[in-house]
Parts: C-alpha cells; structure tokens; sequence
C-alpha cells in the first residue's frame, strides 16, 4: 500500500477514535494552534541548548512539552493495535510512559543545534472529521523551508496533536505503526516497551 494511502487511513482510524469532548465556554476558547505554538518553541530551545547541556537534561524539560500538546494515548493506541488494547492497565501504562520518552528523545536528538532557524505557522486549514491542519515551515538561512502539516483535534477543553506530516503528506504515525510491527508481533507491547526503552537510551548516547 503506497505510504501516503496508508498514512491517510492511519489518520482517519485517529480521529474514529471515542473520547469524551467537552467544550470550553466561548470566552475561554482555547486556541486551536496553541499546541504548535508551544512545541514550536520548546524546539527552538532544544536547538539552542544542543552541545551545551546533556542530552538528558535536555529531555527532562522537553518530556512536559510532549505530554501537554500530543495525543500520546490515543496514537499508541492506534499504532500498537490490538495489542494496546489487549494488554492489561499496568503493561498500557508501562508501554505508553515508553512511547512518550522514546518520541521526546527524538526530538532531543533532531533538534541539537542552532544555526538560526525559524518555525512559523503559515496557514491554518480543516482537516478530516473535526480535524484542524496547521501548516508550519521550519527555515534554515539561505536554505528552502521544509514543510511540517500538524493535525490537530479538540479532546477535552483543549487540542492537541494527533499527527505530524511531512512534506504534507508523510504520516509520522504511519512510520511509527510500521516500524513497530516486528516488537509486538515477537514480543506483544511488552516487547515494545522494552524495544523503545532501548532506543532512548541509545538516542540519547546512554547505550
């Protein structure tokens, strides 16, 4: 299946996904870009801080940016199915403390220096079922923009980000339900949990 099919059947089954909305009062409407805002940010600091404090340093303040503005659960759901679900509450919380250290490390190991980047939020368009897409370019001096789409729904009183695209058509939860295959199918989540504990560890130079 071509990879941009399955990225947008990946992201439908996401935003299929029952949760329990509860809308803000008009006057305290949260803003709909508000996650991209703050992760835009805390990249930047990621890129400034990069060969002046230890990775894992790095990581520790990150990891709060991750769990405010991602919808952590509901994609390991999706990208560890029927696994996740199979699994008992302890094994769920093991594997999902896993993912969201694992997918911080990512950007702690990306994001490593600085040589005046930008990030700007650049349009602002709906998405699929409720989804709202907010189109960013990350900029380099002198080199062309590169293109990152955030997929973003309303869950609770705020939103938060479902998916990442790149190049606007490259489902980072796609990459990550394939990649994953090969630890659920020889281990189930436990086996992923203990295969993306690994992988922090190594990103972060600690392997």
């Amino acid at each position: 299946m071509p990879t941009r099919r399955f990225g947008v059947l990946v992201l439908l089954t996401l935003v299929a996904l029952p949760f329990a909305p509860h809308v803000a009062p008009a006057q305290v409407q949260p803003s709909v870009t508000a996650p991209v805002i703050r992760l835009n940010q805390a990249m930047l600091d990621l890129m400034k801080s990069g060969g002046r404090e230890p990775a894992w340093s790095r990581l520790q303040r990150f990891l709060p940016v991750m769990q405010e503005t991602f919808a952590l659960e509901t994609t390991l759901r999706v990208v560890a199915a029927p696994y996740f679900d199979q699994a008992s509450e302890a094994e769920q919380r093991q594997a999902l403390d896993a993912f969201t250290r694992r997918s911080a490390a990512q950007y702690v190991d990306r994001f490593d220096s600085y040589e005046g980047q930008t990030i700007d939020i650049v349009g602002e368009r709906p998405g699929p079922r409720g989804t709202t897409l907010a189109d960013t370019n990350l900029k380099k001096p002198d080199k062309p923009p590169v293109r990152l789409t955030y997929v973003l729904r309303q869950e609770g009183n705020g939103w938060k980000i479902l998916d990442v695209l790149a190049k606007g058509t490259i489902s980072q939860v796609a990459a990550q339900r394939a990649d994953f295959q090969a630890s659920l199918r020889s281990g189930g989540l436990q086996g992923l949990t203990r295969d993306l504990n690994a992988n922090t560890e190594h990103l972060l130079g600690r392997s």
